[in-house]
C-alpha cells in the first residue's frame, strides 16, 4: 500500500509480513532469513520481486524454517523520484513491528538513498 502517490514525491510502501523464511547455505556456511509478505493485488506481484525472493534460492541453499512474527508486521520500501526516468530504485527501509516506535520514513529514505556504501 503506497502511503505518498503524488509523483515528485518520495513513495514509502508497507507489505505485510507473514513472517521470515530461515536459508541456509552450505557454500558460504551461513544463515539468513528472507521475509515472506503479501502483494495488494495481481498487478503488484507481477512487479515486485517480494513474491519471488523464495524462489531465487542460490546453489547450496536450503529453507530450513519459518519464523513467525507479531501481527501486523510491516516491511517498508521506498522509492524517490528520478528525473528523466519512468521507474526509480526502490529500497527496502526496514520494518514495522506492533508496540514499536517508528522512525520518519522518509528521512530514513533520503539518508539512504544518498549513502553510496549501502548494499546494492
Amino acid at each position: 500500500m503506497a502511503e505518498t502517490t503524488d509523483t515528485n514525491k518520495p513513495m514509502i510502501w508497507k507489505e505485510l509480513v507473514l513472517g521470515f523464511a530461515v536459508i541456509e547455505s552450505c557454500i558460504y556456511h551461513s544463515i539468513r532469513t528472507i521475509p515472506i509478505v503479501t502483494a495488494n493485488n495481481a498487478e503488484e506481484a507481477l512487479f515486485t520481486d517480494n513474491l519471488t525472493r523464495l524462489t531465487k534460492l542460490e546453489e547450496g541453499e536450503t529453507v530450513k524454517g519459518v519464523l513467525q512474527v507479531p501481527f501486523p508486521t510491516y516491511e517498508v520500501t521506498g522509492s524517490l523520484p528520478a528525473e528523466g526516468e519512468e521507474f526509480s530504485e526502490v529500497l527496502v527501509l526496514g520494518y514495522e513491528y506492533p508496540g514499536v516506535q517508528s522512525p520518519d520514513w522518509v528521512e530514513v529514505l533520503k539518508k539512504e538513498a544518498a549513502n553510496p556504501r549501502r548494499c546494492l
